[in-house]
């Protein structure tokens, strides 16, 4: 019976992964036009922080620099939550 509960535990562990995986911001133009406007819509201060992080994650993809503009795009979002 408890072998059964744990390879049902693993199961469920294993299908939700994808799940949280396609939540994942990526270098895209799609994921920037999602950031700039959750910075654009963020008021005083944390606009302020939140576009100089979009303008950072725009350099960083021009640069061809994705991990960085992956870090950047992932700030606007957490800031701007």
């Amino acid at each position: 019976m408890f072998k059964l509960i744990v390879a049902t535990a693993i199961v469920a562990a294993g299908l939700a992964t994808p799940v949280f995986a396609a939540d994942a911001v990526m270098c895209d133009d799609a994921h920037m036009m999602k950031a700039e406007t959750a910075a654009k819509a963020a008021k005083g201060d944390k606009m302020t922080t939140a576009m100089k992080d979009v303008d950072a994650a725009k350099a960083a993809m021009k640069a061809g620099k994705m991990d960085d503009c992956k870090t950047s795009l992932e700030k606007v979002m957490k800031d701007t939550m």
